[in-house]
């Protein structure tokens, strides 16, 4: 079956959603590889498909443990279903 290639990028799966949201809350060395390469990061949780989607805005900083603790099961969802553009990890106080 091909991809429309208008299609939006597909979401995670939810194992690779769970696992990246509870390094992000909890693994200060993976949130540092994450910020540096989100694309590593995912590979480095078994995820080798591409995710464009899954990235920090320029200039944005990633949401501390506890902002993502607190919107976990949006994220969760977001990233299971079609990727928006912008990235819901961002933090976008600028703090």
């Amino acid at each position: 079956m091909s991809q429309d290639n208008n299609a939006p990028p597909a979401g995670l799966p939810p194992r690779v959603a769970k696992a990246l949201l509870d390094k992000l809350e909890s693994d200060q060395a993976f949130r540092d590889a994450f910020t540096q390469s989100p694309a590593q990061a995912l590979r480095s949780l078994g995820h080798t498909e591409a995710a464009p989607c899954i990235a920090l805005k320029p200039g944005a900083k990633l949401a501390s443990p506890a902002e993502i603790r607190a919107q976990r099961a949006k994220l969760e969802a977001t990233m299971t279903a079609v990727q928006k553009a912008d990235c819901d990890l961002s933090s976008q106080s600028g703090h």
